[in-house]
């Protein structure tokens, strides 16, 4: 498909500006406007139809095969969450509520340990009212409280919880995250079914409130795309490389062996934590069906110090922490790779594009040519965009309508932009001054 656009759009476009009653006047021009142009022209071509579309059907392959996702096994291990806080009095009540109904409808134990890491307001009393509300509900789940008494980090947050922790199955779940009711038991089930030693999946970000907030509704249409196709696909191949904090489920022994032993250090410890799984060669999934929620950052400034730490993160990881595992012979190896290209070298190429877009019409053969050809490409890009994200929307949310986030999708290429300024910056902080990335509230 990409192929055939690639080469009938030029043709297209052509016979449809001749039909409107423009006739183009060439002139001569260099060699290298042309090269730009045919780069420029295939390079979002195949990256929007060729390589999003193989991910769709990848993905879609993925969810209607539904290998293994129910477990037939009549014995459920214990299950320990373990939830670092930081300062989240706000929503950490939420979160423990949201743990204590997923463990009413799980068959096996489980355990609620709640990790506050040195905060300075009310998480700690918040918490334990929340976790002695929950223990007076469901008096078969346990629930208990640890405190820091500074702030030591989330990697310290979850290593003592995990230490402290029963379950022969342990779920880390961020303080200002949430998980629908029947969470616990896909998660469980599909890890049983598919042997996994670890498993995440869809998160759902929000403002915490009426879902109105402009940057989370963006980051709804990213989420959908990134891990309701491509992360969907990456299970394919036990290729997914992160296991977020928001919805996680680990193998006990698995994870405190990477915790004490290999202690994580990066600003990204769960992508950390996930490439040193994927190492060892522990199988790492992706249950489609399981759902969580996660407050998202509400402000460009919440925002932009989000992605900064997560992609100056994913450098750290891949070409510091992990760099040897670029050089395996692995499917996690190539995707890698294929990342790093497409996502970091992609936004130099976005860089190059949007600076050379006006000495490319002012060179133009025909500048009037030129930009109707232009703006039909425009035009034919947002149709792509609009097609692959009512997949991924219908892939993420099912039975859900959602397809009013679509009216959003002209606006998605803001973030697209932002996403790929923060690589740039970020990568000019690892590079240039081995700057490897800090947490920053949202």
């Amino acid at each position: 498909m990409a192929f055939v656009s690639w080469l009938l759009f030029p043709v297209f476009t052509e016979n449809l500006i001749k039909t409107v009653g423009y006739r183009p006047v060439f002139q001569s021009t260099s060699a290298l406007w042309l090269v730009a142009v045919w780069f420029f022209y295939t390079w979002y071509t195949f990256l929007a139809i060729g390589v999003a579309g193989f991910f769709v059907v990848i993905a879609w392959f993925v969810r209607r095969k539904k290998v293994g996702i129910k477990s037939k096994s009549v014995f459920y291990p214990m299950v320990s969450f373990v939830v670092p806080c930081f300062n989240e009095e706000k929503r950490v009540a939420r979160c423990v509520s949201s743990l204590f109904e997923c463990a009413s409808r799980y068959s096996g134990l489980c355990e609620i340990i709640v990790v506050d890491d040195g905060s300075i307001d009310l998480t700690y009393e918040v918490a334990w009212g929340a976790l002695e509300t929950g223990r007076r509900r469901y008096p078969d789940v346990h629930g208990k409280i640890v405190r820091h008494s500074a702030n030591l980090g989330k990697t310290e947050a979850v290593r003592t919880g995990v230490n402290k922790a029963f379950g022969s199955l342990i779920a880390v779940v961020d303080g200002d995250s949430w998980w629908a009711p029947h969470t616990l038991k896909r998660l469980v089930d599909y890890m049983l079914a598919n042997g996994k030693a670890a498993v995440t999946g869809y998160v759902h970000p929000t403002d915490g409130k009426h879902e109105t907030n402009a940057y989370s509704t963006l980051q709804q249409l990213e989420y959908s795309q990134g891990l309701g196709i491509y992360r969907c696909a990456q299970s394919y191949a036990n290729c997914v490389t992160v296991v977020p904090g928001a919805v996680s489920i680990f193998r006990a022994d698995a994870l405190r062996d990477v915790l004490n032993l290999r202690r994580p250090r990066s600003v990204t410890e769960d992508l950390e934590i996930t490439l040193e799984f994927q190492k060892r060669g522990l199988g790492v999934g992706y249950a489609s069906e399981a759902f969580g929620g996660t407050v998202a950052p509400l402000s460009l400034s919440g925002f932009w110090g989000q992605r900064l730490r997560w992609f100056t993160g994913w450098l750290d990881n891949c070409l510091g922490v992990h760099k040897d595992l670029l050089f395996k012979r692995m499917w996690i190896s190539a995707l890698l790779w294929f990342t790093l290209g497409t996502e970091y070298g992609g936004a130099l190429v976005d860089v190059a594009a949007l600076a050379g877009f006006p000495f490319l019409f002012w060179f133009a053969p025909d500048r009037v040519y030129f930009a109707l050809n232009f703006l039909l490409f425009l035009a034919y890009a947002l149709v792509v965009g609009v097609v692959f994200q009512a997949v991924a929307l219908r892939f993420c949310y099912g039975r859900f309508n959602w397809g009013w986030l679509l009216a959003y999708s002209p606006f998605y290429y803001i973030l697209k932009f932002l996403n790929g300024a923060a690589r740039l910056v970020g990568s000019v902080r690892f590079l240039l001054f081995k700057d490897k990335g800090r947490w920053r509230r949202a």
